[in-house]
């Protein structure tokens, strides 16, 4: 399996309550504690025009000139400089595995509230939208997003729609409005099903967030176990189907009171471990 991480895409500078930007480097640290192997890959910041494709270029622009919010609601030079790094990051991981047909990772969150003139929802470039698009102009016909962050994916149905774009399968879990418990079960069962309508797309990005955890402040419909058994499900049946797969981590907001986000990586270790176990890169 390939990780594409550079420090550069880490932030520990960022007044939010949401850890996103400082996730990074401290998932990357967690799985190499796990004893799966895996090769850490670089790749580049992506330019303006490139991060343009889903987005307004003024407001691209604007964003990285510190003279409109981010998604987290402040003007950090040090977000402005990780991003191209952020959106580097996913394109990289999905252009890898359409082209290798090999698992890929990109330890990144925070896309799916972006939308094309604006962020939003701790989400400031949508490097889901981006990647899809990069992957459409490097030979794809069709991409899906299965969107299993907790919250409705608005901005990616945004750009969907205001760029017209017609080679995007997408899935969003928010839209189910879910409760614990038994609809929460039922989900999960139809979730094979749900991962069928993608049969055929040349790349499958998942947005794996842990935001759907019980415990989330943000989240709450899923226990541990289905929460794994989401990840190993949609692994299963991804490599089944023999999808190019490559996997975004989106939200999670379990934070403690001295600001570790001890159980949050838990929960993205759970990811890779499920990634792992159906050898999808074999």
């Amino acid at each position: 399996m390939k990780v594409f991480y550079d420090q550069r895409q880490s932030v520990f500078r960022n007044h939010s309550m949401s850890p996103s930007a400082e996730k990074p480097a401290k998932v990357v640290e967690s799985w190499k504690k796990l004893n799966i192997p895996f090769e850490i890959c670089s790749f580049e910041p992506l330019s303006i025009d490139d991060i343009a494709l889903a987005h307004d270029c003024e407001y691209v622009n604007r964003v990285l000139a510190l003279q409109e919010d981010n998604g987290f609601g402040n003007r950090s030079p040090h977000i402005a400089a990780a991003l191209p790094w952020v959106c580097g990051s996913m394109v990289a991981a999905a252009l890898h595995a359409y082209r290798t047909g090999e698992i890929s990772f990109s330890p990144t969150s925070g896309a799916h509230h972006a939308c094309y003139s604006n962020g939003g929802g701790f989400c400031t470039f949508n490097f889901i939208a981006i990647a899809a698009i990069k992957a459409h102009q490097a030979g794809a016909k069709r991409v899906g997003i299965l969107d299993l962050d907790c919250h409705h994916g608005n901005g990616t149905i945004d750009i969907i729609k205001e760029l017209g774009i017609d080679f995007i399968e997408h899935y969003s879990f928010g839209d189910e409005c879910l409760k614990r418990g038994n609809p929460a079960q039922d989900w999960l069962n139809r979730l094979p099903d749900i991962i069928s309508t993608f049969d055929g797309v040349d790349l499958l990005i998942y947005n794996a967030g842990a935001d759907p955890h019980i415990d989330d402040p943000l989240g709450g419909v899923l226990t541990t176990r289905q929460l794994a058994e989401r990840d190993l499900l949609v692994f299963k049946f991804s490599k089944l189907m023999e999808l190019n797969v490559c996997v975004s981590l989106a939200g999670g907001y379990q934070v403690d009171g001295n600001g570790n986000i001890f159980k949050l990586l838990s929960l993205h270790d759970m990811t890779l471990k499920a990634a792992w176990s159906q050898n999808l890169n074999q």
